[in-house]
This record gives structure tokens, sequence and C-alpha cells, in this order.
């Protein structure tokens, strides 16, 4: 009974033994394999850089909610269904924007920001005559893109209602024929892309105060105008009094001296006179003033 119990625990002792090699074994052959063969672990992809800004940023004195509004732009290139989600299917698909597509949309909106009139919200520059409105190729250096890359962006910007776009033209008329002259379209930004980002609020205070400081512009060049046009005024008066002064003093010289030619002109003909009465001795007084008269006085007198 002894011999058969302890036959038993040998051989189960054996079993254990060599499956614990067999494991070892296969073990072994599976280190082996993926050394060999089998594809080592991917290693992680380093984070994406954005762009923070365009090639040719606005300057540090622009205004402080368009410089906000242009950071925060950046939060649609990670998150573009959370910022703006109209702009993420402008391109018609389910699926989200294309990377490239979206830094595309950004630098152009960035681009445009920099031109942004609070105001109006008008994509240009006020000139003597009016705005300067900008043409694509001008805005594409601006962003740093392509032509091509700039009029896809600002189509899904358009289509996404954050910019407003209008064309413009002027018509010729010539012997050819009538011609239409192009310009640059007329751009707006509009309040909803303030709104996405939570500078509703912002935009609507700073329109106020802009408006109230381009109606004190406004107020000022009246006031400077008033002032200009009195001022030319009085000196019209002014230079008409002179002109009369000086008239007045002409035709006072001009009788002084008609005065003393006329005197001169009395002494010459009492002195004829005398000469003539000396020569007619019959003659009496008016026939020899009347003759020294005709001979002496000028032309036309």
């Amino acid at each position: 009974m002894a011999a058969s119990v302890d036959a038993t625990s040998e051989q189960d002792l054996f079993g254990g033994i060599l499956a614990a090699a067999r494991g070892a074994h296969a073990g072994l052959r599976a280190q082996g394999a993926g050394l060999k063969g089998a594809p080592k672990p991917a290693a992680a992809l380093p984070e994406r850089v954005w762009p923070e800004d365009i090639p040719h940023p606005a300057p540090a004195s622009a205004p402080k909610l368009l410089r906000e509004l242009k950071m925060r732009l950046g939060r649609y290139l990670d998150t573009p269904q959370a910022w703006l989600p109209r702009l993420n299917i402008a391109n018609g698909s389910a699926r989200q924007q294309r990377s490239e597509r979206r830094i595309a949309c950004v630098q152009l909106m960035r681009a445009l920001i920099k031109f942004c009139d609070l105001v109006t919200l008008r994509v240009a520059v006020p000139g003597k005559d009016g705005w300067i409105d900008f043409t694509l190729p001008y805005l594409a250096e601006q962003a740093g893109l392509s032509l091509r890359r700039t009029e896809r962006a600002l189509h899904d910007l358009i289509r996404a209602r954050l910019v407003k776009s209008r064309p413009q033209c002027e018509v010729q008329e010539s012997e050819q024929g009538v011609r239409y002259r192009g310009f640059a379209a007329i751009k707006y930004l509009t309040p909803a892309i303030f709104e996405q980002f939570g500078l509703g609020k912002w935009l609507t205070h700073e329109r106020t105060r802009a408006h109230l400081r381009a109606q004190r512009r406004r107020d000022a060049q009246r006031k400077r105008d008033r002032k200009a046009s009195v001022a030319a005024v009085q000196h019209g008066e002014q230079l008409a009094e002179q002109l009369k002064n000086i008239q007045s003093r002409v035709k006072q010289r001009a009788l002084a001296t008609d005065v003393g030619r006329q005197a001169e002109l009395e002494r010459a003909i009492h002195l004829r006179m005398g000469e003539l009465k000396m020569q007619h001795p019959d003659w009496d007084r008016d026939r020899c003033y009347r003759v020294a008269r005709q001979q002496l006085a000028p032309p036309g007198d």
C-alpha cells in the first residue's frame, strides 16, 4: 500500500516538472519570435502645433477685442465642432473638417480681423474718398496661404455665415461698348463669429464706444470746419475793406492830381490870355480866354 502511494507521488511530481519545462520552453519560443518578427509598439506621436498668428500680424495697438478673438480662434483648430459647428460642416460633409482646411479658415479669418473696423465690422481701411477694400490676393499674402486655398476658405466662411461679401464694379462706356471694371469685393465680419467665442457683449460695448469716438471726431471736424468758415468769411470781409480803402485812396489821389492839373491849366491859360491880349488888343477877355483854352486844353477836354 505504501509502495503504491510513493509511486503515485513520484508520477505527480514528474508530471509537474514536465509541464513547467514545457511552459518555460513555450515562453522562450514566444519571446524569440517577438524579437525576430513581432512588431514593436508604436511611439507616441508629438502633439500637433497649430499656427498662433498670421505671417504679418496686426500691431500691438490693435483693439484688444480683435486681439482676443484672434487668439480664441485657435480653439477651433483643436475642437471644431465645439466652437464653430456651422463652419465644421461648411464643406457639406458629416465628417470633421480636415486640419489643412481648418488652418486655412482660421488664418484667413485672422487676416480679416487685422483690417476689421469695429464700428461697421467692415474689412477695409478709411481713405480720403471713402473705404479702401482689400483684394483676395492681398489677403492671401497676409494669411500666408495660396490663392486657391484662400478662395476655398472664404467660401467656407461665407457659407458658415461668419463673413459677408458683396462684389462691386464700375460701368465704363466707350466706343467699343459697355465694359464692367471690377473692384475688390466689400467684406464684413458678422457678429456671430464674436458670439461663438463668448465675445458678443464685449463686441456690443466696444462698438458703442467706437461709435461714440467716431461721433466725437465728426463733431470736432464740423466744429473746425465752422471755425474755418467763419475765419474765411472774416478774412474775406477784411480783404474787401482793405480793397475799398485802397480804391478810396486811389480815387482821392486821382482827384487831387486832377485838381492840381486843372490849376496848372488855368494858370497856363491866364498866361496865354495875356500874350493874346498883347497880340490882339481889340479882343475882349472872353475871346482871349476861349482861344487860350482851345490852344492849351488837352484833347477830349
